[in-house]
């Protein structure tokens, strides 16, 4: 990978956390009139509205990482029968295996009831080895097994492929800004999550 260490197949939780919350919200209230058959907008678009989604940055991002991760759900869906947070999961105890329900929660950005159900089809598939500690299931390890291990390295196959697409477009000096400047919107997007809208809101007054 060299130059291109920065830019990783497996989505930044805080990237796919953020960017997925924006638009959930965002499209959730768009609706359509049907007028004699024909869906019709329920307004007529802005000549020149205060921000364009087509040239909005995080929306790009946001395309860019829908794009690329349908072909690789579909494959490890069809191929394992995983879902998109059994998946997250598998990638997470691959690179810190016996992480607890919470830090995989964490690292992943899945409230408990996602961790719980993602974790159970990662055992019941034999991709990972539940280990509780004194029969409290709260401090119980979450371990990746050999297959789980077979089975994500296949699944990172086809990720290092997408990738290596994306970054055959860039030149060598593109990749080192790419991994630079994504370094610093993880960064900025992770305050302004934690400041919320009202700090924004506050600081454009």
């Amino acid at each position: 990978m060299g130059e291109a260490a920065g830019i990783m197949f497996v989505i930044s939780p805080i990237r796919y956390r953020w960017l997925n919350g924006v638009f959930r919200d965002m499209f959730a209230n768009c609706k359509h009139i049907a007028i004699k058959g024909n869906a019709m907008p329920l307004s007529k678009p802005n000549p020149q509205p205060s921000l364009r989604l087509s040239n909005w940055l995080p929306y790009r991002l946001f395309i860019v990482a829908t794009q690329i991760a349908r072909p690789l759900e579909a494959f490890y869906g069809e191929r394992f029968g995983l879902s998109q947070a059994g998946w997250r999961i598998l990638a997470t105890i691959a690179e810190r295996t016996g992480s607890s329900a919470g830090e995989i929660g964490r690292a992943c950005a899945l409230d408990p009831f996602a961790v719980s159900r993602g974790i159970g089809q990662l055992v019941e598939r034999g991709f990972a080895k539940r280990s509780t500690a004194k029969g409290d299931r709260r401090l119980a390890s979450i371990t990746i097994t050999p297959k789980g291990r077979e089975t994500f390295d296949d699944i990172a196959t086809l990720g290092r492929a997408i990738e290596a697409r994306l970054l055959a477009m860039l030149t060598n000096e593109e990749r080192r800004a790419v991994g630079t400047a994504l370094g610093k919107l993880e960064a900025e997007s992770a305050r302004i999550e934690v400041g919320g809208w009202h700090a924004l809101l506050d600081g454009a007054a």
